[in-house]
């Protein structure tokens, strides 16, 4: 169970971002310091930037989690967003999330209104009307694993409702989810070389009648691939985080790259134990690149948001005639 308590205590004067992700990353596991990651830098943001006042019980010590990055098959975050209408003052939600882990006991939500409205809503997990899922259709639901969270006729009081926010590129809520998405690239980052490493230390450490796997030129070249990529995509990350935003490539840009080369550790981690036979550890061994991967729904919704955000989808239609 994570001691967020204990994890802030930690923080307290740690200095820098940078500095704070590298600490919960050397701490924790990494599935659970990037837990603490979205509470600190995804949830809190947006409680105190749309909810006013913000609730006592998601700024203590309860983890919360963000219900924004669901896959859907249509592209984008805002696809995701959960059917709403009036009940009293708050609202009644109907729909369906998934979430990194079954660690939090609250999740933000996005909220769509019969008027094309949007507003987002903290769900308490074990309020009457959401049940917490192991897959879409049901199952029981495992630590370490992503989860989904089934609303059906879930209410919501006005002082968990926020006021209304737009989706659109460009938009308040959508710069904040820009800049958590910053941050988590950076623990992803930090993930990927982890898992690079458990790579090297497992080809040396398993052989075959005395010869390690570190020997194999195919292994070694194999490792080396996704050490290059993992290496330039950390230094994009770190260099993010120190340039203020000022300069060099923008927060979903990085966020995609470390998506998509914590995707290429993982497959060459099941590869390599699949296929070689190498017993490996490490944050990408077993199911936790699953729930790593969830936290802001995976490369190809990442670089739909990126996309929608540089305008190439209009110039696309604009290039079609349409």
């Amino acid at each position: 169970m994570i001691d967020l308590v204990e994890s802030r205590r930690a923080l307290a004067g740690s200095g820098s971002v940078r500095e704070q992700v590298e600490g919960l990353m050397s701490r924790l596991p990494a599935a659970e310091a990037c837990a603490v990651v979205e509470h600190l830098f995804g949830v809190l943001p947006l409680l105190d930037g749309f909810f006013e006042p913000r609730r006592e019980v998601v700024s203590g010590p309860e983890l919360g989690s963000l219900g924004l990055f669901t896959p859907t098959p249509e592209p984008g975050w805002a696809a995701a967003a959960v059917a709403g209408e009036p009940a009293g003052e708050g609202l009644l939600l109907r729909g369906e999330v998934r979430i990194p882990g079954p660690a939090s006991g609250g999740s933000i939500v996005l909220a769509r209104l019969a008027g094309g409205d949007h507003r987002l809503a903290w769900i308490d997990h074990g309020a009457p009307g959401v049940e917490r899922r192991g897959s879409r259709t049901g199952g029981p639901v495992r630590d370490g694993s992503p989860c989904w969270l089934a609303l059906e006729g879930a209410t919501v009081g006005p002082d968990l409702v926020s006021r209304a926010v737009t989706p659109a590129a460009g938009s308040d809520l959508f710069r904040h989810l820009e800049a958590y998405a910053g941050v988590w690239a950076l623990a992803a980052a930090i993930a990927a070389r982890d898992g690079v490493r458990a790579l090297r230390r497992a080809a040396r450490l398993n052989g075959h009648q005395g010869t390690p796997f570190s020997a194999s030129q195919t292994v070694a070249m194999e490792i080396a691939g996704v050490e290059i990529e993992m290496e330039l995509t950390l230094a994009a990350a770190q260099r993010h985080l120190a340039s203020g935003e000022e300069g060099g490539l923008g927060p979903l840009a990085v966020a995609a790259a470390a998506a998509r080369t914590l995707a290429a550790v993982a497959a060459r981690t099941a590869e390599l134990r699949d296929l070689a036979g190498l017993e490996i550890d490490g944050p990408l061994a077993g199911g936790s690149a699953a729930a790593l991967s969830a936290f802001l729904g995976g490369p190809p919704m990442i670089e739909s948001e990126l996309a929608r955000a540089l305008g190439i989808r209009d110039l696309a239609a604009h290039e079609a005639g349409g």
